[in-house]
């Protein structure tokens, strides 16, 4: 691609242009990847610094290299671009070189803690019932045409983005629903996507290992809805939804608002019946009454998301009715309250619930419906925010009648520290409890004490099959694992 087209948003001296060369073939941030011609984009990066690969990069046949100002670096052979922010660029440059892919595609962005991912799996069902051929990226997978891709991060670096819209729209897709991760807004990877519907689901404990406060998590979900071009839905139950929705609105943002509580929301659900597989709400718009939708996943959470994605899909341009058939066809969501078929009746449901908030959601939901003991399997995870970890002790504590603390992703921590971390907020409850490292034999004994009536709960890891230890992946899947257990006790 011609330099200027490639560059053409970023703020670049014209002494800069000039040691550039006329064209430039590609784009890369990771110097294993360069290829000849290539301008290598430095990233500071999470755990490494993209400016400490500079020669590398340039023996692979870099052409030219940006760098961030401020950053340190040693000064390469070839044309050296210094700009203000390289991620920014990089996401600017990337939608510049597959041609603005972004605009092109129906895109819906969800942000949040917990709910992003039923939320877009709900979504891509309410758009094939419309008879659209929606792409999905999210924490479980990426899909592209027919093509299936593992997820690395809940939302991929803005080069690979850009790259996955193109394979998009080349394979026939017309949309995308997305999860918007934190790590995404406030890198910037999204910086350049253009969004048509955004939503906000909640904001609770998480992440504030990387986040330096909790103000900043906020901030960086917000940032979200400064890209969206037609509408925001806001779930102004949550507090922090609340105070979005609120401070949109000042800004002349386009939002809506929904509830389960307040009536005079924009868009608001009547909950008429839960039960253990479903809940029926009645759905309206302004107070006036839209239809009835039967939610086929159980709790109050699942009320919420279907709520939202009714109300996205509206605001989107598709039919209340359309929308209600594509939510009542969900087939469940992978690892969300995920129901593990057996020939024996136990009742053994995998969450990938990992903050406090959504084992407390997960949890008061299978409360109201066991008819015995609540027993939960849990951990969390190792070099994350380590202030959730009591917190998800005492959420368990205060709603299980059985706990085991196990072992989650540890990855380079010791995973008996961080089960004592977990502890901490148990031992003041009245809950018996017991902690097993091996999650194999937590899982195990779980089944063993099982009585009819009971419910087995296994949180944490929900459609994920590995678990991280040091830094290797091994693979490890709940529900094969409790499958497999139950065949041999049966």
């Amino acid at each position: 691609m011609n330099k200027q087209e490639l560059l053409r948003q970023i703020d670049i001296s014209p002494k800069q242009m000039e040691g550039l060369p006329e064209e430039i073939p590609g784009i890369a941030y990771d110097s294993r990847k360069v290829k000849p011609g290539d301008l290598f984009v430095c990233i500071p990066g999470y755990t490494s610094d993209g400016h400490r690969y500079i020669a590398d990069a340039v023996k692979k046949g870099a052409s030219c290299v940006m760098v961030q100002t401020g950053c340190a670096y040693e000064t390469p052979q070839v044309p050296v671009v210094q700009v203000k922010d390289t991620r920014d660029a990089l996401s600017a440059m990337s939608e510049h070189l597959f041609h603005d892919p972004s605009r092109k595609l129906l895109i819906i962005g969800v942000t949040g803690t917990n709910g992003k991912t039923t939320i877009t799996y709900m979504l891509e069902r309410v758009l094939l019932t419309a008879g659209k051929s929606p792409g999905r990226i999210g924490t479980i997978s990426y899909k592209a045409g027919s093509h299936v891709y593992e997820a690395v991060n809940t939302t991929p670096e803005s080069y690979e983005l850009s790259r996955m819209f193109r394979q998009m729209l080349d394979e026939g897709n017309d949309s995308c629903v997305m999860e918007v991760s934190s790590h995404s807004l406030a890198l910037h990877r999204v910086e350049h996507v253009e969004f048509d519907i955004g939503i906000f689901t909640n904001l609770t404990e998480d992440h504030l290992d990387f986040h330096p406060d909790f103000e900043a998590y906020f901030q960086a979900k917000k940032r979200l809805f400064s890209l969206v071009k037609k509408a925001g839905l806001i779930n102004i139950d949550d507090p922090y939804g609340s105070r979005m929705y609120r401070e949109l609105k000042e800004e002349g943002r386009r939002v809506f608002s929904c509830s389960v509580k307040d009536q005079q929301a924009d868009y608001y659900a009547r909950v008429l019946e839960k039960t253990d597989t479903y809940s029926q709400v009645c759905l309206y718009h302004q107070k006036q009454r839209l239809t009835e939708m039967r939610i086929p996943i159980p709790g109050s959470f699942s009320v919420y998301n279907g709520l939202c994605s009714f109300a996205a899909a509206c605001e989107g341009g598709i039919s209340p009715e359309t929308a209600k058939e594509g939510i009542q066809s969900l087939p469940g969501v992978p690892g969300r309250f995920e129901l593990v078929p057996n020939s024996r009746g136990v009742v053994v449901i995998v969450d990938y619930a990992h903050t406090p908030d959504a084992l407390i959601k997960v949890l008061d939901t299978a409360n109201e419906f066991k008819k015995g003991r609540l027993i939960c399997v849990f951990g969390c995870g190792g070099d994350r925010d380590r202030k959730k970890r009591p917190m998800m002790g005492r959420a368990a504590g205060q709603r299980c009648d059985y706990a085991i603390i196990t072992s989650d992703n540890p990855r380079t921590e010791d995973p008996e520290k961080i089960m004592k971390d977990v502890e901490e907020g148990i031992t003041d409850t009245p809950c018996p409890y017991e902690m097993i490292q091996d999650r194999r034999q937590a899982i195990e004994r779980a089944i063993g004490m099982y009585q009819k009536g009971d419910v087995i709960l296994v949180a944490g890891k929900g459609h994920e099959d590995y678990q991280i230890i040091g830094t290797e992946k091994h693979h490890f899947d709940d529900k094969e694992v409790i499958s497999q257990v139950l065949s041999q006790n049966g």
